[in-house]
């Protein structure tokens, strides 16, 4: 495999391992709202977890596309996973600073 194909690799592999953490941040979010009781608060966890799962989705698309030999740049898609996670971090502060539950 040429340096190329191995730089790419591990690319996709970096694309997998966040679509990972985004799904593991998005079940958090998920718990945090269903053990908060469902209450009308309960509406920025769970858009908070919609909007990571919607990051799983693009890096998973991101990994499956260098797999098949479409290396372009990518500056769509990490421009708008670094936007999707500035927001989430803002509602997790957020979340954090008013409902400091243990």
């Amino acid at each position: 495999m040429s340096p190329k194909g191995l730089a790419a690799e591990r690319t996709a592999l970096a694309w997998r391992r966040t679509a990972i953490a985004a799904m593991v941040v998005a079940a958090l979010f998920l718990n945090h709202a269903a053990t908060s009781g469902w209450r009308a608060a309960s509406v920025a966890p769970i858009g908070a977890a919609i909007t990571m799962a919607a990051v799983a989705a693009l890096c998973l698309s991101r990994n499956r596309a260098l797999h098949q030999g479409r290396f372009g740049h990518g500056r769509g898609t990490v421009a708008a996973t670094v936007l999707a996670v500035l927001a989430v971090a803002c509602v997790a502060a957020a979340i954090g600073l008013t409902d400091p539950q243990p």
